[in-house]
């Protein structure tokens, strides 16, 4: 791996409901790489999702992608290794209907339900059985046609149209969930037989949510993020190489990942979270969970997200709370003090949600 999720904003997905900004901050016209920025009077492109690592990239509502942040490998698409403090334009002329990014590397998914892929993998992330650095998108995954991507540290794992995931790249804590915890720079089917609503993607491992909301996870499990209620703590195993069922008999209507924290949703809106905690488990200690845990406050979630260290969620009331470590000031509170339990985000009084 060529480098760790340090970004406190890995695995946090925001699904923008009205028109967001892509624009400079700064009145500068060139930004940190010298390219140049749109006017900050220019009308901006509407956005609908947004993925954030230490490189972030975003989705217009016409499917264009657009990137921005660190570049050293790539994985801003636009077929430069130059930063951009402003949103880049993904080269290819592509139009994508989702897009994940993982630690170096991003893929997206087009309207024809095709597999991109660009930045760097030592270890076949791209899908295409080649390794290294690809600076534009290349195509991935031959043969497959997909509905979704998700992508972890230097793996990826796709949802076919048919319900059937698949996942490529490293593969050494069973990430790809093929039943062999090896690598595999092309995709494998994931093994079990199951059919998948979604998947979502941490660090080191994934899951996915079946059409009856049972969720299986697969990948890492020395912090108990695989949910069955082990851990290398508990039994010695630190990985599951095959799709695993999550304890509790819960059923779930969606699924968050964090770097080694998971989190879901009940159908009526109850969060649980298991896994590595920071606080970002969210039941008001410290201690990792290898089963599901309620989240404190008797909140109703309409949706949630993890991070590395940290939690938030979006309330059915549409307030925003978040949990887990605030060492950089993550949870929006204000301040740099951690919270085991949602806190709301403190919004600026001219942009009350």
């Amino acid at each position: 791996m060529l480098r760790s999720f340090t970004s406190r904003s890995i695995g946090i997905v925001l699904t923008v409901v009205a028109a967001c900004a892509i624009q400079a901050c700064a009145p500068a016209t060139t930004d940190i790489g010298g390219h140049e920025q749109q006017p900050p009077d220019a009308t901006p492109p509407t956005v609908s999702s947004v993925v954030a690592a230490s490189h972030t990239c975003a989705l217009t509502s016409s499917g264009a992608a657009y990137c921005w942040g660190d570049n050293d490998h790539g994985q801003l698409g636009d077929g430069t290794t130059a930063p951009h403090s402003s949103p880049a334009l993904v080269a290819g002329g592509l139009t994508f209907k989702s897009i994940a990014v993982g630690d170096a590397h991003v893929c997206g998914v087009t309207t024809s339900g095709a597999v991109y892929c660009w930045g760097f993998s030592s270890n076949g992330a791209f899908g295409d059985g080649l390794e290294d650095a690809h600076l534009t998108p290349t195509a991935g995954a031959p043969g497959l046609a997909f509905q979704s991507v998700v992508a972890g540290s230097d793996f990826t794992c796709g949802l076919t149209t048919t319900g059937t995931a698949y996942c490529w790249g490293l593969g050494n804590t069973g990430q790809l969930g093929d039943g062999t915890g090896h690598t595999s720079r092309i995709p494998v089917a994931v093994s079990g037989g199951l059919t998948f609503q979604s998947i979502v993607a941490g660090g080191l491992g994934a899951c996915g949510l079946t059409v009856a909301g049972k969720a299986y996870c697969w990948g890492n499990d020395f912090f108990g993020t695989v949910g069955d209620g082990s851990s290398a703590t508990e039994d010695g195993v630190i990985r599951r190489v095959a799709p695993t069922a999550v304890a509790g008999d819960l059923t779930f209507a969606s699924l968050a990942a964090g770097y080694q924290t998971m989190c879901g949703l009940t159908l009526s809106g109850a969060g649980y979270c298991w896994g590595a905690n920071d606080g970002a488990i969210g039941d008001g200690t410290l201690d990792r969970h290898s089963t599901p845990v309620a989240v404190a406050g008797g909140l109703a979630f309409r949706s949630i997200s993890s991070g590395t260290g940290y939690s938030c969620g979006v309330a059915t009331s549409n307030a925003l709370y978040c949990w887990g470590d605030n060492s950089d000031g993550a949870l929006g509170d204000g301040t740099i003090l951690s919270h085991p339990t949602p806190a709301p985000v403190r919004w600026p009084v001219d942009h009350a949600m």
